[in-house]
């Protein structure tokens, strides 16, 4: 059914135009109505995706609802700025675009483009408490704006809070169902979210729609291989191989190939520690032990793997899930060695340096994790826990300020590091900033998360006057 809107749109404004399928509407309304009745679209949409449009309008073609969604063109001066940061932003400049489009925003706040320009510009930065706050500003004013609900996806995964990034992507793909790239961040969340029906929907509606996407064949081999799907797993990493053969995603995959027969979990007797010992072949060596890995079998997946770099001492991603698998396996001295070996393999990678960062810390030693930080802070990772690890090394070291700018730092770019969270608070409060102290350990015992960190939280608060 086509219906034409009565409305003209007015002049010197800005209009978004989107289509949105009626097919997802039904689906996102559960209202059979939607398919055949215009009336009922119009007021779900109107409630829903007004915002403070100054001009709303919704047209009908082809099983589609055509929004129009605009607000008045801003003054000359503001539009000057708005282009004046998106080449500071093309530039990589982005404190100068955020200064420009702040300026641009204070003269017009009613452009969506302006206030989504700055959100991203503060994401690019690492800003994500501030390029949340943006987005959601974006979302309230104009919830027509589809790619602030992918920007808002990425944010939320950043902060690791994977139920809001899933919803918030199925929102923007409302909008556009074939964005391939939102598709597969979809999979990733879901398959974190242990949602392994959602995962593969998503990965396989990406691939549907570019048969040639990497990624999405690697996550969907990935959600395979958690579900102990030992021949569609190697399948997909067989095509991401084929596809990648000389990048890093081939040679994930390539380390992710499980064994194609059946290897006990579990060593319960002797006939099971007998099926291990009967392993020869380094590439099975690594797969029975990536996959026990994956199973969380560390204990078993250490055993297999310290043989398999006995004969590849020179694989140092397999030292590297070697240390991790160590590590929980209660075996910490030679998780140390594991990941020192894999460093000498590797002088240059900022991934290893962060866990190696992780391990010291969590063996307790301060030094060497604020050391490791540091180098992968200089290697290019500058991400919350990165931070938070060397903050907690600059606190150790007795340079309290410092830590306290880098733990800050660390909860601007996640405000649910609750680790960087409570060394900021203890900090503050050896440097007599109780008031700031106590806010920081009271997010924390409000936070829904069931973590020890809380205990300790609470004690401390009850120990500062």
């Amino acid at each position: 059914m086509n219906q034409k809107s009565a409305f003209e749109i007015p002049r010197n404004y800005k209009i978004i135009k989107v289509a949105m399928e009626r097919a997802q509407l039904k689906k996102v309304y559960d209202d059979p109505q939607i398919e055949h009745n215009n009336e009922k679209v119009l007021d779900y949409l109107t409630k829903d995706y007004q915002g403070a449009a100054q001009f709303f309008d919704i047209d009908f073609d082809n099983g589609k609802a055509l929004v129009s969604w605009g607000v008045q063109r801003g003054s000359q001066e503001a539009e000057v700025y708005n282009k004046k940061g998106l080449l500071a932003a093309k530039e990589k400049n982005f404190t100068d675009a955020i200064d420009l489009w702040r300026k641009a925003h204070y003269i017009n706040n009613m452009d969506p483009d302006t206030l989504y320009n700055l959100a991203l510009a503060y994401f690019e930065i690492g800003n994500h408490t501030k390029a949340l706050d943006k987005c959601l500003e974006v979302i309230a004013n104009c919830p027509v704006y589809f790619r602030a609900y992918f920007l808002l996806g990425s944010i939320y995964s950043k902060m690791r809070k994977f139920d809001l990034a899933a919803t918030t992507l199925n929102k923007g793909l409302i909008f556009q169902p074939d964005n391939v790239t939102a598709l597969v961040n979809l999979g990733a969340i879901a398959s974190i979210l242990r949602d392994n029906q959602e995962a593969i929907q998503a990965f396989e509606k990406a691939i549907a729609i570019s048969p040639k996407e990497i990624k999405a064949y690697l996550g969907l081999g990935k959600v395979y291989a958690m579900q102990n799907d030992v021949e569609n797993a190697n399948r997909c990493f067989k095509l991401v191989i084929k596809l990648d053969p000389n990048g890093k995603l081939g040679d994930i995959a390539r380390n992710s190939i499980l064994p194609e027969k059946e290897l006990a979990l579990v060593l319960n007797d002797e006939h099971d520690e007998q099926t291990f010992n009967d392993i020869k072949d380094a590439a099975e060596l690594y797969s029975h032990g990536f996959k026990l890995f994956l199973n969380c079998d560390y204990g078993n997946a250490a055993q297999l793997l310290s043989r398999y770099v006995h004969d590849k001492a020179k694989d140092f991603k397999a030292w590297s899930i070697l240390a991790i698998c160590q590590l929980r396996a209660g075996d910490k001295d030679k998780s140390i060695l594991s990941i020192e070996k894999a460093l000498a393999l590797q002088t240059r990678n900022a991934a290893l340096y962060k866990q190696a960062s992780i391990l010291y810390d969590a063996v307790g030693l301060a030094t060497e994790s604020a050391e490791a930080a540091i180098k992968a802070r200089e290697l290019g990772k500058d991400d919350s826990v990165t931070l938070a690890l060397l903050g907690i090394g600059k606190a150790f070291q007795g340079a309290l300020q410092e830590s306290v700018r880098i733990l800050q730092d660390a909860v601007n770019k996640n405000p649910n590091n609750l680790k960087a969270r409570f060394h900021l608070a203890k900090v503050l409060n050896d440097l007599e900033q109780k008031d700031a102290a106590r806010q920081h350990l009271e997010e924390i015992l409000w936070t829904e998360r069931q973590t020890p960190l809380k205990q300790k939280a609470k004690d401390l608060l009850q120990q500062i006057v």
